[in-house]
């Protein structure tokens, strides 16, 4: 694992970027010795041709064209595109070396060269490829206009051509050089890493538990000091073991004495916490919400006084219908604080007795709609020892959250509320038709809503209120009953509250 690890990545590391200052190497290279020799390359073509043009002068003006094909023999052997020498006298083509097979014609070597006295080199496009054209004048002396000229053209292909060996050559050697430095680097990784893992495989031995190993590497570098500096550890550790033996076994007996101690203090703690868990709960949710509204109040109120302001001061229908939407949306917050100062502000949790087929009554009646059916079932004498204000909050949001799924989905509602005793507890299962809800474990999170224009805390003041009562509340989905084909799924929420006093002082 050492060895992989170190020596993988010291190979790695010094091969890559071995391998992109060669590849930065190789191309500043290449660019350089292609410049140079394009440059060579050319040179030797003025050269060229300027020797041929001064050789020309005798047989233009003898009118001897059999010479021309042995002065220009240089010229052709520099592998041109083509090569032309026009004799001014007669205004025709006297000797023609066409490697290309261009139209020369498009030359217009008779109008071109008419009035030309001066070497010149030109950029030629002949029929949409690329040439260099170098012009050079034959003159001879006490002769005013020139005698003829020597005119060579070569490409940018053909040119490229030429340096091509040169940077095949320049990549051979780049490939071998960079073999023969990773196989380098191979080798002297290999040697620094041995130490490194013989250092490790005592390190290991040692920490299986075999205490009196000790490393004996004697290189002159810093991995002798980190051997050193293992086997100083290994000796302080060796002293510490046997201090901690000596310590625990002293050690035990004080465990025993104090987890006696310890028991009793936890269970006088758990007594006490019992009792002001439930004060904690209701305690810190209504200051944190009192706070929330407080600082969401203020600058609302700075927010909607400008909106109106605006309303009154501007013509622009767009603008006050965009002000609407706007005083629209600081209403929805106004009643979401109103509703959890609400509930907040319920600050007596004290427990008393209450007929809890009246309290449903007048939650039902006041909630329910005539269009949907709600049957109830349950001793109408019960009483149980609980919270008005938390139970009715809990009821009124459940029940409200089902006749606005009904109504949304415009079918016949039907709600179902059944309460009882299951041993010691008090249940209350409220069940409708409405389709039931995507995500069951999400429903009490604050804000979660499948309705756009609601807020989405009902179910969270249901999970509060009942946690304050030491209840709990469950949610779950029900299918169609297939033996009845009047049924639809939709959703039963269960609350179960202790029977006996949730433990907090009364009021």
């Amino acid at each position: 694992m050492l060895k992989k690890g170190i020596k993988t990545k010291l190979i790695l590391n010094l091969v890559v970027w071995t391998l992109v200052l060669m590849s930065i190497f190789f191309i500043i290279l290449d660019q350089y010795l292609k410049d140079y020799s394009r440059k060579e390359a050319e040179d030797m073509i003025l050269f060229l041709g300027r020797n041929a043009s001064s050789m020309l002068q005798k047989p233009l003006f003898d009118s001897d064209y059999n010479q021309l094909e042995n002065i220009a023999r240089p010229l052709i052997l520099a592998d041109l595109d083509y090569l032309v020498i026009f004799d001014s006298l007669t205004q025709n083509i006297a000797f023609i070396e066409n490697k290309t097979k261009i139209d020369l014609n498009g030359l217009q070597l008779e109008k071109v060269l008419k009035n030309k006295t001066n070497f010149e080199k030109v950029k030629l496009d002949l029929k949409g490829k690329k040439y260099t054209q170098y012009l050079f004048p034959v003159t001879s002396l006490g002769v005013t206009r020139p005698l003829g000229f020597l005119v060579i053209g070569i490409s940018p292909e053909r040119m490229k051509s030429k340096l091509g060996g040169i940077t095949q050559r320049i990549l051979l050697i780049s490939i071998l050089l960079f073999f023969t430095l990773t196989l380098t680097i191979y080798f002297l990784s290999d040697k620094i890493v041995k130490p490194i893992k013989k250092l490790s495989e005592k390190i290991q031995t040692f920490a299986s538990g075999d205490y009196s190993v000790r490393s004996d590497i004697k290189t002159n570098d810093e991995i002798r000091v980190l051997s050193d500096n293992f086997n100083i550890l290994a000796d302080k550790i060796n002293e510490q073991i046997l201090s901690i033996e000596q310590y625990s076994k002293n050690l035990e007996k004080m465990v025993v004495e104090r987890t006696e101690d310890l028991l009793k203090a936890m269970d006088a703690l758990k007594e006490k916490d019992k009792k002001l868990t439930q004060a904690e709960k209701i305690s810190s949710l209504n200051s944190i919400v009192s706070s929330i509204a407080h600082e969401i109040n203020n600058p609302l109120a700075i927010i909607s006084g400008n909106l109106q302001l605006l309303e009154i001061k501007t013509e622009d229908p767009k603008i006050k219908k965009k002000l609407d939407a706007a005083e629209d949306a600081i209403l929805r917050i106004t009643n979401l604080i109103d509703e959890i100062n609400f509930f907040s502000a319920i600050k007596d949790i004290s427990i008393s007795q209450l007929s809890f087929s009246n309290l449903l009554s007048n939650v039902v009646s006041k909630l329910v709609p005539e269009n949907i059916s709600i049957t109830i079932d349950g001793v109408e004498e019960e009483r149980i020892d609980s919270n008005t204000n938390l139970l009715t909050i809990s009821l009124e949001n459940i029940l409200k959250n089902s006749v606005e799924v009904i109504q949304a989905r415009k079918i016949k509602g039907k709600i179902h509320v059944r309460y009882f005793r299951d041993g010691q507890c008090f249940v209350v299962e409220i069940i409708d038709n409405g389709g039931g809800v995507q995500e069951p474990g999400k429903v009490f999170n604050p804000f979660y809503t499948t309705f756009m224009q609601k807020k989405g805390l009902g179910m969270t003041f249901v999970y509060h209120a009942i946690q304050a009562l030491n209840g709990e509340v469950i949610i779950e989905n029900i299918e169609e009953d297939e033996d009845d084909a009047n049924s639809q799924s939709g959703v039963k929420v269960s609350i179960i509250l202790p029977l006996e006093e949730p433990q907090h002082d009364k009021a």
